[in-house]
């Protein structure tokens, strides 16, 4: 999905929220009113507050790509509708943290449906000018990036993969010309390669939640509020 912004520099990139509420409206107010928004995915489990995330986010019709666990709560809200046995492996919280989701939402079973139907239009990726926008480190499958095949590769592939999810690699990935931003993998400090940066600070672990302004590539931080973990 490639879209236009007016100014490239009034466009932040927000690193995986993971339910983290209170940090996400702190790390905003550091943010131009009218700033351009896009999250790289995983608003949800580990944190306690899903439901108040995601929210806030299609309510200001910020833009956001599917993170693998966006796309657990998918899967697993229908099975565990179903058949609750099917539930176990997402609700054990040093797994999934899918038991902080389900608690966020509490009485109201549709609005996790109405945020379920939601999710399921988010895209794999975002391009804004040369930026690539995704959740895992997606360079390598950039030529496939509208293929199948790279799917899983998109949500859910590491720097130090090194192709565990089955799909080769491309060749030539260091040498696109394209800047690749995502989630996924959290990090002490934002990771920065020669094309590339990942901006998931670990902030439902302690750390912190990031912003990464595109053009002048600045980067704008708030430490976890206790209240989200």
């Amino acid at each position: 999905m490639r879209i236009e912004v007016e100014n490239i520099e009034n466009t932040y990139i927000i690193g995986d929220v993971h339910g983290c509420f209170y940090t996400l409206q702190k790390l905003l107010v550091k943010l131009p009113v009218d700033a351009d928004i896009i999250f790289v995915g995983d608003l949800c489990d580990r944190g306690l507050h899903t439901k108040e995330v995601i929210e806030l986010v299609m309510k200001n019709n910020y833009h956001c790509i599917l993170g693998n666990h966006d796309d657990y709560m998918i899967t697993h809200i229908q099975e565990c509708t179903d058949n609750r046995e099917l539930c176990v492996r997402w609700n054990i919280e040093d797994y999934m943290g899918g038991e902080q989701t389900l608690l966020s939402y509490k009485d109201s079973y549709e609005t996790m449906l109405n945020h379920v139907k939601w999710l399921e239009s988010m895209p794999r990726y975002i391009e804004i000018d040369k930026y690539f926008i995704t959740h895992g480190f997606s360079l390598p499958y950039y030529q496939r990036r509208n293929n199948s095949s790279a799917h899983t590769g998109l949500l859910k592939n590491r720097i130090s993969d090194e192709d565990e999810w089955g799909h080769d690699w491309e060749k030539d990935w260091k040498s696109y010309d394209v800047v690749n931003i995502f989630g996924h993998t959290d990090y002490n400090e934002i990771e920065i390669g020669e094309n590339y940066y990942g901006i998931d600070t670990g902030c439902v672990y302690g750390g912190k939640l990031t912003a990464l302004q595109l053009g002048s590539m600045n980067i704008i931080e708030e430490i976890v509020d206790s209240r989200d973990i």
